[in-house]
């Protein structure tokens, strides 16, 4: 019966030193608790920081540092991510609708089963790695820029020199591209098995050497693209790569 009393004793004191006890937070906690509570973190670090799940709607994070952060199922609609760096993060199945990722940096970030839907990736500065797999990247705006992927078969093969262009290489198996903006994109060595690309336009862009097994490419627009094996497809291509015959 005494312990009771005891702990009643000492409550008030427990509440006097609680705001105080935010003092054991580190600073990187301190900043993933502001950004919770304001949206606000434009240019901080939040290296390896846990917002799995997170409501981030609308959040302000331009410049942010967000390496190997945890941002699997966190909402990032509207979020303002420009110049930010998710070098290493896991986004798996986030929702980035919407986004800003204007001079955002993606190199290896993971974006298994994530929502892009419309999102402009044409002025991100790297995309090295990156994984879509499953992912929804319905009317993406990619024209004249391109995916690259890690080493290995349908990756990103290695620069012979300064002026050779990337070649492609990113994981996109069963993504959903339908409708996007793919035209003039280098996408050489994707893996695009099993993906929809139902109208997604595909005029003048770099498909060699790609896995387009199962892909979906129902009323896609291929005019001037080059195909998986080198050839040019015809003016008019659309569904299916109809070659230019030499004369």
């Amino acid at each position: 019966m005494r312990h009771p009393m005891r702990l009643g004793r000492f409550l008030p004191l427990v509440l006097l030193l609680g705001p105080t006890l935010t003092g054991c937070l580190s600073e990187r906690e301190k900043t993933v608790r502001r950004l919770l509570e304001t949206r606000e973190c434009e240019g901080c670090d939040l290296t390896d920081a846990s917002l799995e799940g997170a409501n981030l709607e609308g959040a302000r994070l331009k410049g942010a540092r967000l390496l190997g952060a945890k941002l699997s199922r966190t909402n990032l609609r509207n979020a303002d991510l420009t110049a930010a760096g998710l070098e290493g993060a896991d986004a798996r199945q986030a929702d980035l609708r919407g986004a800003r990722l204007d001079d955002t940096r993606l190199w290896n970030t993971q974006f298994q089963g994530a929502n892009l839907e419309g999102v402009d990736l044409r002025n991100t500065v790297t995309r090295e790695s990156a994984n879509f797999e499953g992912a929804n990247l319905r009317g993406i705006n990619l024209e004249d820029s391109g995916l690259h992927g890690p080493d290995g078969h349908y990756r990103r093969s290695k620069k012979t020199n300064f002026y050779h262009v990337p070649a492609g290489g990113a994981l996109l198996m069963r993504a959903d591209l339908s409708g996007a903006n793919l035209r003039a994109a280098t996408l050489a060595n994707c893996n695009f098995e099993g993906a929809i690309l139902r109208g997604a336009d595909l005029r003048d862009a770099n498909l060699e050497l790609s896995n387009l097994d199962g892909a979906d490419l129902t009323d896609a627009r291929l005019s001037g693209a080059t195909w998986t094996d080198y050839s040019k497809c015809a003016k008019g291509s659309v569904g299916q790569c109809i070659p230019i015959r030499p004369r």
